[in-house]
């Protein structure tokens, strides 16, 4: 009798959790299914924001992975490769893998500064909550120190709620974001790059664009960027730079994303990425990811000969951008023409109001029932 293939995936972001349970599903019980991630936890990453407004704790965003049928360990891979990974330092065999370890905050690329906190994600944001609320005035600055980084409309909504909310308070903070973008989200395109200029500049947050950080260069209480522009603060939010998770680093490319084809699959056959990890041209938003992982499962499924070939699926995103006094704002896209790079993303904005916060944590509740597989 022939062996029962088994398929490695390696992350619980949206990605990861995706591809997982459409191999379970559609493979049943001719197929197992092994996931692995550090802690055996999954997080939500959107969850960030509330954490640094201090709303929620980080455990809000954070679950137990349980998927129905997938066996599912806590664990570092690294060295992952056609026939498997290791694991904590031990070889595990796979007839496939799919990875979706995500990026990784390179907190350490950035100087310990006193009036700095560096954070993107809720375990960091909750430790710069408390100085983030008490600024006694001046300029706040929520910087991006390098592109691309996970949730890319986040930063706006910290800028515009902080703002808010120290202009209620009676402060004279000037609140900044500055990007190495030319404008806000010049990968998503259509209307959404006008429409965060303009909802920063009503929420009074001043931007600044094609601010590439000189961290080297730079020191505590003031931010350089390498044309010799400065933008000093009496405190700082920093996005750190990303870079690739070393599970993914015997995979080429130099920089922290990796090359893949329409199915997800890398230069190295039999490893697929999917995720904020892969150069999909895809939006890094879970929408994006859940679709990715499921067309690569679909992939491997049928290459082990149990399912049929069938074309990738198309995502339909939303990102959530918070405003003053609890509104909320979605950016939405589809593919219509096909996935890139040959069809462009169409983008529809709805809001802001605050009936769409219940949507928001919507998105929270239906990850978590995701990674619980209570779904």
């Amino acid at each position: 009798m022939a062996a029962v293939p088994h398929v490695l995936v390696v992350g619980a972001g949206p990605g990861g959790l995706a591809a997982a349970a459409r191999v379970r599903a559609v493979g049943g019980r001719g197929v197992h299914v092994t996931l692995v991630t550090r802690g055996a936890t999954a997080t939500h990453l959107a969850g960030t924001v509330a954490v640094a407004l201090g709303d929620r704790p980080p455990e809000d965003f954070t679950a137990i992975v349980a998927l129905p049928g997938v066996r599912c360990h806590a664990g570092e891979v690294t060295d992952i490769d056609p026939a498997g990974a290791f694991v904590d330092g031990e070889r595990v065999t796979a007839d496939a893998v799919i990875a979706a370890p995500g990026l990784r905050p390179d907190a350490a690329a950035v100087p310990a500064w006193e009036r700095a906190h560096v954070a993107w994600d809720p375990v960091a944001a909750a430790a710069a909550s408390a100085a983030l609320a008490a600024v006694p005035g001046g300029r706040l600055l929520i910087a991006i120190c390098a592109l691309p980084h996970p949730c890319p409309p986040a930063p706006y909504s910290l800028a515009m709620v902080l703002a808010d909310r120290h202009k209620r308070s009676g402060r004279f903070t000037k609140v900044c974001i500055a990007t190495p973008e030319p404008f806000p989200l010049m990968a998503v395109g259509g209307e959404a790059p006008g429409f965060l200029l303009d909802a920063c500049a009503g929420a009074g947050v001043a931007f600044e664009g094609r601010f590439e950080a000189d961290l080297g260069a730079s020191e505590d209480g003031v931010l350089r960027a390498r044309d010799g522009r400065e933008l000093d603060y009496q405190h700082a939010l920093l996005v750190p730079p990303h870079r690739r998770s070393p599970a993914l680093r015997g995979l080429g490319g130099d920089g922290p994303l990796v090359a893949v084809d329409e199915r997800g699959e890398s230069a190295v056959r039999g490893v697929f990425v999917v995720g904020d990890a892969a150069a999909s041209g895809l939006p890094r938003a879970a929408g994006a990811a859940e679709a990715h992982g499921r067309t690569a499962a679909d992939a491997v499924l049928a290459r082990l000969g149990l399912a049929d070939a069938c074309p990738p699926h198309r995502p339909e995103p939303g990102c959530y951008v918070l405003h003053a006094g609890g509104a909320v704002s979605r950016i939405r896209l589809r593919y219509p023409a096909g996935l890139p790079p040959a069809g462009e993303a169409q983008v529809a904005i709805d809001g802001p109001t605050p009936d769409l916060a219940h949507a928001a944590e919507g998105e929270r509740r239906r990850f978590l029932a995701l990674a619980t597989g209570t779904a």
